[in-house]
């Protein structure tokens, strides 16, 4: 994480940088000798405060083998977002995320099947309270659209207890 100023920021995150590879040991529940791998990812961000706002853009690359190592994956997702604090307490925010790449080895490509508007959007409400975080959201399922052909929207709730 960089920051440019008070106000703006610049982030950049790496994973898988070695790219879990075939292994002839039991690996994640998958049979010895079957062997796992998973795809390299790489986020860059920028994030930017104007007016009791934050606002959030970022790209995100899916790239390499995965499963038993000969499937290979190339995924391209932007997102942006805002966030607005209303109070100590909470937190609203909205943001959408764009598959501009969905390709697997095994299915093709997933984003031309993916129905209209080809986006997915999100709505959260972030709680604080002492030690304990609540975060409620409901979003776009680009995954499960594809699988059913339709659009899906499903929910999520995450509780963080700081210690």
């Amino acid at each position: 994480m960089y920051r440019f100023s008070e106000t703006a920021r610049l982030g950049i995150m790496v994973k898988n940088i070695l790219e879990i590879s075939r292994s002839n040991s039991s690996t994640f529940g998958y049979p010895e000798g079957s062997g796992f791998s998973l795809p390299m990812g790489a986020t860059i961000g920028i994030s930017n405060t104007f007016r009791d706002f934050l606002f959030a853009l970022d790209n995100e690359v899916i790239y390499g083998h995965y499963g038993n190592g000969d499937k290979r994956a190339k995924f391209w997702f932007i997102r942006a977002g805002a966030e607005r604090e209303i109070d100590q307490l909470f937190t609203l925010r909205c943001g959408f995320i764009v598959p501009a790449m969905a390709e697997t080895s095994s299915v093709g490509n997933m984003r031309d099947d993916l129905p209209w508007p080809k986006m997915s959007g999100t709505l959260g409400l972030g709680a604080k309270y002492g030690r304990f975080i609540l975060d409620l959201a409901v979003f776009g399922d680009p995954a499960k659209s594809y699988v059913d052909q339709a659009i899906r929207i499903r929910g999520a709730v995450s509780l963080t207890v700081r210690l």
